[in-house]
């Protein structure tokens, strides 16, 4: 029955909107649930997150660690990665129907596999590790144990992360449309409906609430018409997904937007790249979710997001409104099973009602698609052409130094409120001349919001040059406190026999640090990390008796902190 019904879903896809985008005929069952208990998701493929869409299945493990991934069919591992952030411990698996499967934030790896990495450490004296494989290297069966689940890279709990990607054009496709029987014959929710003055940015005037209502046929405006004070509108929602088996809200997967019987926006979450994945920051309000709002989806394409995700048939969603009748707005909004969500409502421009917004005169005015440069008496700043998706109203502010650490005045580029696409160039003038032996110490420092970055940057005459992801606030900073290392958990000179690891603490006041290296008697030892910690699990080279340990950190501008203990096993 379940067959049944994915077939039927795939054939109304290829038929009720193979007008807005193409059809989709992934291989069903192919591939098989890759944990050995019931598939449960907390995260679904699309779900709005920072800097980024999901790109595939968070699936629970029970809230637990060590339980055994499989093989979700047969292929050979094609890479494994060992980060601090992102994926932690992954392995990659390339299958002969030309997918790869993906099974992130794992434990220990499979036996033979998990030797060969840890062998490649040791060698090359690093935790942190990207390796490639032939296809005869590593081959996997079906339903063959590859690793323990776990919690490792920027995992916020216990969970498997799995992914399905096109193996030439490494683009992620939704593990949905793969048919791994999961039960959902609920609709989304329509949260909200928001409208935007579009004769202005995005980012200039928020967005204001159209309110609905719960009906019997889905959702409908609470006003009979709803009145516009602008001729140039575009709209957004706040919507989410549900399932019959799990509590957890999922992201939608599909977005229409009809005017008048005319399809004038629509977008699908699948098929996406890593670097595209970053536009999410285009597709949503920006402003009001960096103001601890909602996540609003614009049902509209922003003149600077050039994402795929967007149908080419359809328009763009900005809509101008040329008279003062009453026009109709449909909206539907789809989950991954094709189940819909519909949304009716009538609207009319009043032009009693227009205003218009003041801004002041000193605004810098940066646009999209073109390459944006603001340049001060001690601060130079380039952004790509791919920066930004909206136009910026850009605020520039200067302060004076606060402290004697400061090598430059702190420059306000904007705020955090807009998003940047693409890294951007910042040159800023010394206060410090040359031949100061404190230049050497010289870092360039961003802070935004609760983010601090700091990054020996390039010299050219009196001007460091770096670069950013983020607005925020930069300055020079002379920075001469080297790292800080702390004990976690047990003390010097200690008998550590009862415990599995030792970790030390590792923080530098000016942002991340540069390097961590342990030596165990005079040897290299391997630490992997989580967040500020550095861990050791004690393995075969920490032995039973005494032994003497040393670890050296350090930091961006080059401070060494260097620190001895001893332990007995």
């Amino acid at each position: 029955m379940k067959q049944l019904l994915f077939i039927l879903f795939v054939l109304i896809i290829k038929t009720s909107i193979a007008q807005l985008f193409p059809a989709i005929n992934y291989p069903a069952n192919y591939f098989r649930n890759p944990m050995g208990i019931p598939l449960q998701l907390s995260a679904n493929f699309g779900e709005l997150r920072t800097n980024h869409y999901h790109m595939g299945f968070d699936i629970r493990t029970a809230q637990r660690e060590n339980l055994p991934v499989y093989a979700a069919a047969d292929g050979f591992v094609s890479r494994i990665k060992v980060e601090r952030y992102g994926f932690g411990r992954v392995i990659y698996i390339d299958h002969p129907n030309g997918y790869t499967t993906l099974y992130a934030h794992l434990n220990d790896f499979y036996g033979p596999l998990n030797a060969f990495v840890k062998n490649k450490q040791y060698e090359d004296e690093q935790w942190e590790q990207d390796i490639q494989f032939e296809p005869g290297q590593f081959p996997v069966t079906k339903g063959q144990y590859l690793a323990n689940s776990g919690n490792t890279g920027g995992s916020g709990g216990p969970h498997l992360h799995f992914e399905i990607r096109d193996t030439k054009t490494e683009r992620n496709l939704n593990p949905w449309l793969f048919n791994f029987n999961l039960a959902d014959n609920i609709p989304p929710y329509i949260f909200k409906l928001f409208y935007y003055d579009r004769r202005y940015s995005t980012y200039q005037v928020g967005p204001k609430e159209i309110r609905l209502k719960k009906t019997a046929g889905g959702y409908s405006s609470v006003d009979s018409v709803v009145v516009l004070p602008t001729p140039s509108i575009s709209f957004g929602i706040t919507a989410e997904d549900k399932t019959n088996t799990s509590a957890f809200l999922f992201g939608i997967y599909q977005a229409e937007l009809y005017i008048d019987d005319t399809a004038r926006f629509a977008f699908r979450l699948n098929d996406i790249s890593y670097p595209e994945s970053r536009s999410v920051n285009g597709a949503i309000d920006y402003r009001t979710k960096a103001n601890r709002g909602p996540y609003i989806q614009h049902l509209s394409r922003l003149p600077g997001n050039n994402s795929t995700i967007f149908s080419a048939v359809a328009g763009d969603g900005a809509y101008i409104v040329t008279d003062t009748m009453v026009h109709k707005a449909v909206i539907k909004t789809y989950d991954a099973a094709g189940n819909v969500s519909v949304a009716t409502f009538r609207f009319r421009y009043e032009p009693a009602r227009l205003t218009d917004l003041t801004f002041p005169d000193s605004t810098l005015l940066l646009f999209p698609n073109q390459q944006n440069s603001i340049a001060f008496k001690e601060v130079q700043v380039t952004f790509p052409t791919d920066a930004f998706y909206h136009m910026v109203p850009f605020v520039y502010a200067v302060q004076e130094a606060v402290n004697l650490a400061a090598a430059s005045k702190t420059h306000v580029l904007h705020n955090t409120m807009v998003p940047v696409h693409d890294s951007f160039t910042v040159r800023i003038k010394s206060d410090i001349p040359a031949d100061d032996t404190r230049r050497d110490k010289i870092v360039m420092q961003l802070k935004a919001n609760d983010k601090t970055v700091a990054t020996k940057g390039t010299w050219e005459d009196n001007w460091m040059s770096a670069k950013f992801l983020d607005l925020g606030s930069v300055r020079l900073l002379v920075d001469t406190t080297p790292p800080t290392i702390v004990q976690s958990g047990w003390r010097n000179n200690a008998n550590v026999k009862s415990l599995k690891s030792i970790a030390f603490t590792v923080r530098d006041d000016a942002g991340e640090i540069k390097s961590f290296r342990a030596m165990l008697d005079g040897k290299w030892l391997m630490f992997r990390r989580k967040s500020y910690s550095f861990i050791h699990d004690f393995d075969e080279r920490t032995t039973a008796g005494n032994h003497q340990l040393q670890i050296t950190v350090e930091d961006q501008a080059g401070n060494v902190t260097e620190k001895k203990y001893g332990f007995t096993r």
